[in-house]
């Protein structure tokens, strides 16, 4: 449990730095294009403001210690899984459950707003088909960033991150059905 707090504790800089510049930004935005403003719709755009700060907090931040030329690393494969489960099977299998919960359930979870939010604040991306590579790709680039970040870089990451997202994904459909039976 302290891991999951030291990581939350990580991410709230971040998140309380991206709030104030993300509320002058929005602010700024909609007066210069003389737009109406609805609460609802910019609290969950702030949200995910801050989402997505705690997100490039914990998987952006480069690591300190003796940088690797990315091609070294690539031909060496330091810090690269590309064999799908390889990384989930060793968590599985050697460590305590809650190093199992912070690598395997803190990177599902940590993409469950991804797949939220997004079709939450934009109806095209209300679909399953178009929210699912969004998250694919997000955790994809952000992968392929850590490679030159001196990071660990995980197809396990890949698969898990976009099963967070699709769950995320789910929950939008279930909130949409709670709100709707609710106004109906």
């Amino acid at each position: 449990m302290s891991a999951v707090l030291s990581y939350l504790d990580d991410m709230t800089g971040y998140m309380l730095l991206a709030l104030p510049i993300w509320l002058v930004f929005r602010a700024v935005w909609l007066k210069a294009k003389g737009k109406p403003l609805g609460w609802r719709r910019e609290i969950y755009l702030a949200v995910f403001v801050i989402y997505l700060a705690g997100l490039a907090s914990q998987t952006l931040t480069p690591t300190s210690g003796h940088w690797d030329h990315p091609l070294d690393r690539i031909r060496g494969g330091w810090g690269i899984n590309l064999i799908p489960g390889r990384t989930i099977l060793a968590y599985w299998r050697h460590t305590s459950l809650s190093q199992q919960l912070v690598n395997l359930a803190g990177n599902i979870l940590i993409f469950v707003p991804l797949g939220f939010l997004p079709p939450l604040l934009w109806k095209k991306l209300a679909r399953w088909w178009k929210t699912l590579p969004l998250c694919a790709g997000a955790s994809l680039w952000i992968e392929c960033a850590q490679l030159f970040l001196n990071r660990s870089v995980d197809v396990d990451d890949l698969i898990l991150n976009t099963l967070g997202g699709l769950l995320g994904y789910l929950l939008f459909v279930a909130f949409v059905r709670l709100t709707r039976k609710r106004a109906g």
